[in-house]
């Protein structure tokens, strides 16, 4: 009678034990913090791929962009897709500078976007130095139908000083072609320059339904937004550097159900140290 008494107490000593640590986990003040997801540039990491992916993916973030703007980019995009197929756990995509007064561009894009089909990732473009409207359409276009033919989709990356400037220019030229693999992508350095900065919730909002990727960086609230050319260093900074609030854009992120990439802009800013890790502190609190 003794032992059966010592079970049953036992027992109950056990249940009311976890009951107490479901209602302490369900009250706790301090929740689990959020998965976050980020991915960053490779600018200033090195030649190395495999060194690059095993770098960044050490300090936390989810995928690392790299630059295709020369032939010599290709068998660099090459080995990351090559090493990132033996992660599993971490996405590689490029951008394509496509520079109509580089011979070379014509070449770079087309042997990429097989690449960028294995690799699941889009074909992001950059257009310069076109000598017409009409030229930056029949490039887009083209782009557009060659990678639908490998399910890849097309998205136009807006940059200061080129042939599309700002989320706004790309989106009237997707209006303009009507092709449905044509997408868009936001970037908080190139709607600074663009004068945006003031007013990113409204760029999100009339944006975001045809974005694939976003780019941050931190920045100076004044930061400079007159004629070209000038300096970045005070629109490319790390997350916790600048006095520009990233919370409206990514506030309107959130809330619009953005789920795509969001990626650190980093050009520029290598020789601050521990700049990567100290940014992804900062995103992990923006995103709490």
């Amino acid at each position: 009678m003794t032992h059966q008494r010592s079970r049953l107490g036992l027992i109950l000593t056990r249940v009311f034990a976890s009951l107490a640590l479901a209602v302490g986990l369900s009250f706790s003040p301090h929740p689990p913090a959020p998965d976050v997801e980020l991915f960053v540039y490779d600018f200033d990491l090195g030649d190395d791929p495999a060194r690059n992916l095993d770098y960044v993916r050490g300090l936390g973030y989810d995928g690392l962009v790299t630059r295709c703007s020369v032939p010599s980019d290709i068998p660099k995009l090459r080995k990351y897709a090559d090493y990132a197929a033996t992660l599993g756990d971490f996405d590689v995509l490029a951008y394509v500078n496509y520079d109509f007064n580089n011979i070379h561009s014509p070449q770079v894009w087309l042997e990429a976007l097989p690449i960028l089909s294995t690799l699941d990732a889009p074909l992001w473009v950059i257009v310069k130095n076109a000598p017409s409207a009409t030229d930056v359409d029949n490039l887009l276009l083209t782009m557009a139908q060659s990678s639908a033919l490998l399910n890849v989709p097309m998205v136009i990356y807006p940059h200061w000083n080129t042939n599309i400037e700002s989320a706004a220019e790309a989106a009237a030229r997707i209006t303009q072609m009507g092709h449905p693999n044509v997408h868009n992508s936001l970037h908080t350095c190139h709607e600074i320059r663009s004068g945006n900065q003031y007013s990113m919730g409204a760029v999100v909002a009339s944006h975001v339904k045809d974005t694939r990727l976003v780019t941050i960086a931190g920045a100076e609230s004044n930061a400079y937004t007159g004629v070209p050319p000038h300096a970045w260093d005070d629109a490319i900074m790390p997350l916790d550097r600048g006095n520009y609030s990233l919370e409206p854009f990514l506030t309107a992120l959130t809330r619009a159900g953005y789920d795509g990439p969001v990626i650190l802009q980093t050009f520029g800013i290598a020789p601050d140290p521990n700049h990567l890790a100290r940014s992804m502190a900062m995103y992990a609190k923006y995103r709490r």
